[in-house]
C-alpha cells in the first residue's frame, strides 16, 4: 500500500527544518513535498521513500502525523496528460481529496499523486483503463 504522510504543525520558522533533520538523520530521501498553510498552522504532506520508518520516527518524536492512503499514476510528460487522467476519474464520479505531481524524466514521465475519495473504485478504473501505477518500490528507486 503507498501512502503519503500528512503533518499537521506550527506554520513558524524551525518547525519544518526539525522534520527535514528527523528525516535526514534517518536516510530517508524525500520524493515530493505539499505545503498548505491555513495562518497560524498547516499541514506538510511528505512522499517519502521509507515510509514506516519516517511514520514512527516522527511518532516518536511527538509529531502530529498521519499516513494517508495515495496512488501514484504515471503519466506522460505532455500537454494534455493530466486532463485525459482527471477526465476518466471525472467520467467516474471519483473526486479528489488532493493532488500534486512531479516530472521522473523530463519530456518523458510525470507522476501525479492523488488522494481520492473512492481509493479502491479509483484504482481499480485506472488499472482498467491501462494507467500504469507506482508502486512503494517503483518509488524507493526512483
Amino acid at each position: 500500500m503507498t501512502y503519503h504522510l500528512s503533518i499537521f504543525m506550527e506554520n513558524r520558522p524551525g518547525k519544518l527544518e526539525r522534520i527535514t533533520k528527523i528525516l535526514a538523520d534517518l536516510a530517508v530521501n524525500i520524493r515530493a513535498i505539499s505545503l498548505a498553510s491555513a495562518g497560524e498552522f498547516g499541514v506538510a504532506k511528505f512522499l517519502v521513500d521509507k515510509g514506516e520508518t519516517a511514520y514512527n520516527a516522527l511518532k516518536e518524536q511527538n509529531i502530529t502525523v498521519s499516513k494517508r492512503r495515495i496512488l501514484i499514476i504515471l503519466l506522460p510528460d505532455e500537454p494534455g496528460a493530466m486532463h485525459g487522467l482527471l477526465q476518466v476519474l471525472a467520467e467516474n464520479e471519483i473526486n479528489l481529496e488532493d493532488c500534486y505531481g512531479f516530472v521522473i524524466d523530463r519530456g518523458k514521465q510525470a507522476a501525479l499523486v492523488i488522494e481520492a475519495e473512492k481509493y479502491p473504485q479509483a484504482e481499480g478504473v485506472l488499472q482498467e483503463k491501462s494507467y500504469r501505477l507506482l508502486s512503494d518500490e517503483e518509488l524507493r528507486n526512483l
